[in-house]
């Protein structure tokens, strides 16, 4: 008797460390291609829901490997780039034509923005005052190049003036090097 419960223990014991094993897993499938961003200048998009229904976004510029420069609530913020933790999609987009140097200088131009409002007219783009997320990633780029990363295919005529923050990724002026989803 002491032999045979000893070996459904011993079954018992290895089933329970497979389910265990089994259950850390995760049986979703993530897609990931490229490296995650890290380099100063490049742009990060998320297409995040409101209570999963209402397509927001979110837009931030990296500053380094640790931290991003974010339109907020509370205004023109640093933040944590840690996107990959906190985000169930997330894409890391270039400017097709601007340099390293160039992304930098946007990055900068960002910073400089910081304690600036959030701007919640999202339909006023032009403004300086103030930013939303993607406006302050594309206010950059089109101050200090003249490029607009805005994508006039992509936008319902409604949003005639506003960016939306997945344009930067549907943009023609910009080129996707990172993608993520969970």
């Amino acid at each position: 008797m002491s032999k045979l419960s000893g070996a459904i223990r011993v079954r018992l014991l290895t089933m329970l460390l497979i389910c265990t094993i089994l259950g850390g897993m995760s049986v979703s499938a993530s897609t990931l291609r490229g490296k995650y961003p890290t380099r100063k200048g490049t742009i990060l998009v998320t297409s995040d829901y409101i209570y999963g229904l209402l397509p927001t976004g979110h837009a931030a510029i990296v500053w380094d490997a640790n931290h991003v420069i974010e339109a907020q609530g509370k205004g023109i913020v640093i933040g944590k780039n840690n996107w990959m933790q906190t985000r169930r999609e997330v894409f890391g987009v270039t400017v097709r034509q601007t340099s390293k140097e160039q992304d930098e200088k946007a990055a900068d131009w960002c910073k400089k923005q910081l304690g600036k409002k959030y701007n919640l007219n999202y339909f006023n783009k032009k403004t300086r005052k103030k930013f939303y997320c993607s406006q302050l990633v594309w206010a950059a780029f089109y101050d200090l190049y003249h490029i607009d990363l805005s994508d006039e295919g992509w936008r319902p005529a409604t949003w005639t003036s506003a960016v939306h923050p997945l344009e930067l990724v549907t943009s023609r002026q910009t080129k996707t090097i990172f993608y993520y989803k969970r």
